[in-house]
């Protein structure tokens, strides 16, 4: 398999950019406003009712990515003993990165170790479903997960929205997710380098936690992301009761119940 590229800083802006714009798109469906919080904050959209949106779209989400200081500082996952294990998988690297390209062997050996750990401790009943909601609703920060399953650079009107209360996610997410750690696919590669998400319905990898070390800007850091067809397909199958709130908007379980576009 060819070995997996970084994003130039070019292509990450044009994503960044495209992600703007399905916000705006999706704020102007529902008649709500864009919320300017912080590049870690969950919320996105606030919708006519005030509740708060996490607008999804493209092939891959990424969930979080958090370097050293970060995980020091945040205190969501600190609760779950995960952030402790992170910051052990990211101490496996030396703190100058020529170091350790010039020894990659060395790291990845001790990195085995913690991604065993962390995927011991994520296995945990009570751990995955609470990682899940702090990880894609920042704890209760944001409400909904909004996903649009296609490019975000498409035209507005072209353009279906699927909303989904966190409770609904969280249940159906971690009842059809098996954790497992990445396995070695060719000589050069070790195992226990990734905790892996397998998609049950799909018997395929969904998502995965690694650690960033791809240029020295991006390095000793925890990356956690999902592929979101495979995420909205689960969803959209196993959470019943969809509810047309527009032409353009669709609602799931709880949300069919609790989400309008109108104002109370």
């Amino acid at each position: 398999m060819p070995k997996k590229r970084a994003m130039s800083s070019e292509q990450a802006s044009q994503v960044k950019r495209a992600g703007h714009q399905n916000e705006n798109d999706f704020a102007a469906l529902i008649g709500g406003r864009i919320h300017l919080g912080s590049h870690t904050d969950k919320k996105d959209v606030i919708d006519a009712q005030d509740r708060s949106h996490s607008v999804k779209a493209g092939t891959w989400w990424q969930v979080f990515l958090y370097s050293r200081g970060k995980l020091q500082a945040n205190t969501m996952f600190q609760g779950l003993k995960l952030a402790d294990i992170m910051l052990a998988c990211l101490d496996c690297y030396p703190e100058n990165r020529e170091d350790y390209l010039a020894d990659k062997i060395a790291a990845k050996r001790k990195l085995q170790e913690h991604m065993r750990n962390l995927l011991d401790e994520l296995s945990k009943p009570r751990t995955f479903p609470a990682f899940l909601e702090k990880a894609l609703f920042g704890g209760g920060n944001a409400e909904y997960l909004s996903i649009f399953p296609g490019p975000a650079r498409k035209n507005k009107k072209e353009k279906t929205f699927h909303i989904f209360q966190k409770d609904d996610v969280v249940r159906a997410l971690s009842s059809h997710i098996t954790l497992r750690n990445s396995k070695a696919r060719n000589a050069t590669q070790m195992d226990d380098q990734k905790v892996i998400f397998w998609s049950r319905l799909h018997c395929k990898n969904m998502g995965e936690i690694e650690d960033r070390r791809d240029s020295p800007q991006h390095y000793r850091e925890m990356k956690c992301r999902f592929k979101g067809e495979i995420v909205f397909e689960i969803l959209s199958r196993t959470i019943g009761a969809a509810s047309h709130k527009s032409e353009q908007v669709i609602a799931y379980g709880k949300a069919a119940r609790t989400f309008s576009i109108r104002k109370p």
